[in-house]
């Protein structure tokens, strides 16, 4: 019975059992997230007006044509303009296209609290972009959604699914 019952919710969710949400904590970055596979990694150059010489560590995955990625800026030495680097890469985005939604998520509640910005950004190549925007403890963070034009469905739901899963470890460590 148990067996019929996932079947039959799989099948109205739409869902492949095999590709389950799994989450990728990265201690080293300060940050967990979830991917539907494990992240490929590279390292790229960060561009800001702000500091010439940024790099950047990019976890990414692509599913179904939407590409899934985690942007992570090490701000050593210029911590102390964490909110500027937040706002010049929210700026950046709005300037790719036209601004569809924002809001301002919360990553745990209280003096743990790590306050963002989400924003969908509909560009004129077809791709949707939902991105949420985090700075925490000297790192910039930038967790992308990317509905590529070969998808079709610009409206679906898994992008706000992908964001949702970041998480900051409080204290160093996760529970």
């Amino acid at each position: 019975m148990r067996i019929f019952a996932f079947v039959i919710l799989s099948f109205v969710l739409g869902a492949d059992p095999a590709a389950a949400w799994q989450e990728y904590i990265y201690l080293d970055q300060g940050f967990a997230i979830q991917f539907m596979a494990k992240p490929q990694v590279t390292t790229a150059p960060y561009p800001s007006t702000l500091v010439k010489g940024l790099r950047s560590t990019v976890y990414s995955q692509e599913d179904d044509h939407v590409l899934y990625r985690m942007t992570v800026v090490d701000l050593a030495g210029h911590t102390d303009a964490g909110a500027n680097f937040l706002n010049e890469a929210a700026y950046n985005l709005m300037r790719e296209g036209e601004v569809i939604f924002n809001d301002f998520p919360r990553v745990y509640q209280d003096e743990k609290a790590v306050y963002g910005v989400t924003l969908v950004v509909d560009r004129p190549d077809g791709r949707r972009v939902r991105t949420s925007l985090y700075y925490n403890k000297g790192r910039l963070y930038l967790a992308d959604a990317i509905v590529l034009p070969a998808r079709g469905d610009k409206d679906m739901t898994v992008p706000s699914r992908f964001d949702q899963t970041v998480r900051f470890p409080p204290d160093g460590r996760f529970d």
